[in-house]
């Protein structure tokens, strides 16, 4: 089991999970568009991007792995900001 922080709470999940797949166990929600579980998982919208401390860029949720001690936000300013870009551009295509 690997033990990571997601917003504050300690979340205990089988190694190989995704941030994603985490944060869902745990009662968190974390906006996606493109993942569908076993059939797409390319990180395409990027609107599941959370902030990871340590990490220097925004990390999406739905294809990366948690690590251990891993702490993660998802929903702090830095992490919102991306999202709504990524979003505003989608819809600006369709």
């Amino acid at each position: 089991m690997v033990s990571l922080y997601i917003d504050n709470q300690t979340v205990q999940v089988p190694e190989g999970t995704t941030i994603l797949a985490a944060a869902q166990s745990a009662g968190i929600k974390i906006p996606h568009l493109c993942y569908l579980k076993d059939i797409n998982e390319i990180a395409a919208c990027r609107v599941c991007c959370v902030e990871v401390e340590g990490e220097r860029a925004m990390v999406t949720a739905c294809n990366s792995q948690v690590k251990e001690g891993m702490v993660v936000h998802t929903n702090c300013p830095r992490a919102r900001q991306p999202r709504r870009n990524n979003l505003e551009q989608i819809l600006s295509q369709h």
